[in-house]
């Protein structure tokens, strides 16, 4: 749960300083659908890296479950 929130908060605050950029260099108004598009951008940006980093921790590791194995 405590990630679930990490990852929500995130998400959040990326999506309002990508669209402060936008609003400070006057690209376009801020409306509900760039809102979401923000967000569902990020969203799918951050679930990319989770689940490469996933990947990465489950196929590319000696052994992920046992770190004390070979010393």
């Amino acid at each position: 749960m405590r990630i679930f929130i990490g990852v929500l908060s995130a998400v959040i605050i990326l999506t309002g300083a990508t669209l402060t950029v936008l609003a400070l260099w006057d690209i376009k108004p801020i409306e509900w659908s760039i809102i979401w598009r923000s967000g569902a951008t990020i969203a799918i940006a951050c679930i990319t890296f989770l689940i490469m980093w996933l990947v990465k921790v489950l196929f590319f590791k000696k052994d992920p479950f046992n770190p004390s194995k070979g010393k």
